[in-house]
């Protein structure tokens, strides 16, 4: 009799199952262990702390380690126990953890960057620890001699990465808004396309090697996917934050994202329905509903003897419009705008009261998030912040069901 193992999506009810509290500053990044009921925390404090669940139900650390500089990101590669720090020196620091998670030692030290270390990735298929820093570059540094591959320098602080195994391809975010893709070899780089579409900072990068999209959320409150395997350019805006969003996760058997943002707010979009592009902002020197001149637009002004107006746009066409000519607000979740948002009038009037139905959900996780993990199969999820707290979530995304 054969079973096969199904994938149920629930409602996202995100439950607090533990609050781990010690750190003396900001946690930069917390990650789940596999198969484990453990947690890896790094910190501005400068410790390294591996936190195993007890019988009383609490977690307390098996390790506690303390490096020469504040650490500001970490990659961990669970099945060879390899553990990477980024530090605020520029330093990336390599230890290897016990198989019983009670000691680590130190294995290399790597001159990666000249400040911050803003991201990094341990590809063990490259044997590359793959990094991101405040100097503005990236750069590559092989794993088995510990010496640099290469470096590569934008114009704005490197703040994230995503990197691909089988293709060598790397993914930055920058300061300036702009993602760059680079092609990695071992002696040098190319890039092969930049992506704009952000108005802020670029926080966080998230990539699904299998469906083959880009997830970046950034400090415009706006998270978009780019559909790079689609080789269209094809972008999904998505607006449900308040604030800078700062973590994502992609949970391909349920076809949802979770983004997170530094005022707490946690959202869960649905990715498996069919969505519209945001179509591109028009620009014209006067209205293109009443044809009213804008304020720049002199010549207009002086022959018809009338004030210029400031230019707005519709979310929905693109048109640039005067505030008259839109005075209605209104969501449309089948183009990414589940917050209220300006229309023309004209586009106000085509939407049905079906159109507004959300196509995602809200929560509140209760601090600042700046980081964020899940392990699905489990319904877990653990935050960190800025308020020197970690918490354990209970997520409720996934039921597993086995059918005889």
């Amino acid at each position: 009799m054969a079973a096969e193992i199904h994938s149920r999506p629930q409602s996202f009810r995100p439950v607090l199952l533990n609050k781990i509290e010690g750190h003396s500053d900001t946690v930069n990044t917390a990650v789940l262990i596999p198969k484990e009921d453990g947690v890896i925390t790094v910190s501005e404090d400068r410790t390294i702390r591996v936190w195993l669940k007890r019988d009383s139900g609490q977690y307390w650390p098996s390790i506690y380690h303390t490096v020469s500089s504040p650490c500001s990101c970490m990659s961990y590669h669970h099945e060879s126990k390899r553990i990477f720090i980024g530090q605020d020196n520029g330093a990336i620091v390599e230890f290897l953890i016990s198989e019983d998670f009670n000691k680590m030692n130190h294995v290399k030290t790597y001159p990666a960057h000249q400040n911050r270390v803003s991201d990094l990735i341990f590809s063990l298929e490259s044997q590359w620890v793959i990094s991101t820093g405040h100097d503005k570059s990236i750069s590559w540094m092989s794993t088995q001699s510990g010496s640099m591959l290469g470096r590569h320098s934008f114009g704005s602080w490197a703040s994230c990465l995503q990197y691909d195994n089988e293709t060598q391809h790397a993914f930055v975010g920058d300061h300036s808004g702009q993602i760059t893709l680079l092609k990695l070899d071992e002696q040098s780089c190319s890039i092969i396309t930049t992506l704009k579409g952000h108005e802020g900072g670029v926080a966080v990068l998230y990539w699904d090697p299998v469906q083959r999209w880009l997830f970046s959320g950034a400090s415009d409150h706006s998270v978009i996917m780019w559909d790079i395997g689609g080789r269209q350019g094809r972008t999904l805006l998505l607006q449900g934050h308040h604030e800078k969003v700062q973590a994502l996760r992609y949970l391909r058997l349920t076809h949802q994202l979770v983004s997170c943002s530094a005022d707490g707010g946690m959202t869960v979009w649905n990715m498996d329905t069919a969505r519209e592009e945001a179509p591109q902002w028009l620009e014209s020197d006067s209205c293109q509903k009443c044809e009213q001149p804008f304020f720049w637009n002199i010549k207009q002004m002086w022959d018809t003897k009338t004030l210029g107006l400031r230019q707005h746009h519709c979310r929905k066409c693109g048109k640039a419009i005067c505030g008259k000519c839109s005075s209605k607000r209104s969501t449309y979740p089948i183009m990414g705008f589940e917050f209220q948002v300006r229309m023309c009038d004209d586009c106000y009037d085509t939407i049905k009261e079906e159109d507004r139905t959300p196509l995602a959900t809200f929560h509140e996780g209760k601090h600042n998030i700046s980081h964020m993990d899940m392990d699905p199969s489990r319904g877990l999820m653990v935050t960190c912040g800025t308020d020197r707290v970690v918490k354990v979530i209970h997520s409720c995304l996934i039921s597993f069901i086995l059918v005889f």
